[in-house]
């Protein structure tokens, strides 16, 4: 009992060390976006005011480095700005072509930025966007892009993954893009990849959703996806979990083996899931599908000079003498892809098939 006592004040000391913060008398930043304007930076800060009983607010503030927005946001403010629960960061698109190189500069050196937090890419103004996030609950950007993360189409990535992928050797950079569709509805818009810290390619939704496969862990790899036969007839299916393998046979070849954990969600009335014949058709349909669309977008990476998946690393991985910049220039764009994959329907779904019944 005489060891408890010690230990017990040992955590009255230490609580007692704490900075007090009372909620309503903070400004806590949930979201910040940024859109360049000319030499400037423009920042638009999200926060919620407890003691006006509103959700959220705005500050706006503008700086010539990304780090010196918060002078002229701090002076708006009359309670003391933290970041501690920032999780979304909104750069435009126009931002993201013209390089983002201050932005890593600025997460490397804040130590309040969780590495849990998302960098997203806004098709226009991150203003505009952010805008019109105003009118939904505090942490709803942030809840969004998780929840595609866990269960839609959008590549599991943060902050901490992201300055891997800059700064580490052998593969680029990608981060989720968010949109306003024509019903003014915030939706998640595909994915951008980077050369080096410039914007090269925007991917559409399904293009991301085969990026996923490529490289989530099977906890996250799951989301639902469509496709047109050859019959022009519609096939709808989730990816419960799975899983992605690469192998290098040779110098200028490298072998992809998906394997996918499936439910069938809608198919075409011609097909009989219960029928022996017309699963397995069903299936080799599905297959031979996912494989020819992540080849054609491993060639899109080729020819855009991109490597989101990380080719490079994994040549670099097997030792020896390796250069990035001669295998981007010489190597990357003649490397032939075998993509194989095999599919398990765990699950058709109540009532697919009893059509033919």
């Amino acid at each position: 009992m005489k060891m408890f006592i010690p230990a017990i004040m040992c955590c009255f000391l230490l609580s007692g060390c704490a900075e007090e913060q009372i909620i309503d008398r903070i400004k806590m930043i949930e979201s910040i976006g940024y859109d360049s304007n000319g030499d400037t930076f423009k920042s638009s800060s999200a926060y919620a005011d407890y003691e006006k009983n509103t959700r959220l607010r705005l500050f706006t503030s503008e700086s010539q480095t990304f780090s010196g927005v918060w002078i002229s946001l701090t002076a708006q403010s009359d309670d003391q700005v933290v970041l501690g629960q920032m999780r979304t960061i909104v750069i435009s698109d126009k931002l993201a072509r013209n390089g983002i190189q201050e932005l890593f500069k600025g997460l490397l050196r804040d130590q309040f930025i969780s590495n849990n937090a998302n960098v997203l890419i806004s098709i226009g103004d991150a203003n505009e966007l952010l805008t019109k996030n105003l009118q939904n609950p505090p942490f709803f950007l942030a809840d969004m892009v998780k929840q595609n993360m866990d269960k839609g189409s959008t590549p599991f990535t943060n902050t901490h993954l992201m300055l891997d992928q800059y700064y580490g050797e052998g593969q680029d950079l990608f981060l989720p893009v968010v949109n306003i569709d024509k019903d003014d509805m915030i939706h998640m818009d595909g994915v951008g990849v980077f050369e080096k810290d410039k914007l090269r390619l925007l991917l559409t939704k399904k293009e991301a959703f085969f990026l996923k496969l490529l490289k989530d862990k099977p906890r996250t790899m799951m989301g639902y996806y469509e496709f047109l036969n050859d019959q022009n007839e519609k096939l709808h299916f989730k990816v419960i979990r799975g899983n992605c393998n690469f192998s290098l046979p040779a110098q200028d070849k490298v072998i992809v083996s998906l394997k996918l954990r499936t439910e069938l969600r809608d198919i075409p009335i011609t097909i009989n899931a219960v029928d022996k014949s017309d699963f397995l058709d069903l299936k080799k349909q599905i297959e031979q599908h996912i494989s020819e669309e992540i080849n054609e977008l491993l060639k899109k990476f080729q020819k855009n000079t991109v490597d989101p998946i990380g080719i490079g690393e994994l040549f670099r991985s097997k030792g020896g003498t390796w250069n990035e910049q001669a295998f981007n220039t010489n190597s990357y764009a003649n490397l032939k892809f075998e993509v194989n994959t095999e599919i398990l329907i765990t699950q058709t779904g109540v009532g697919i098939g009893a059509e033919q019944h």
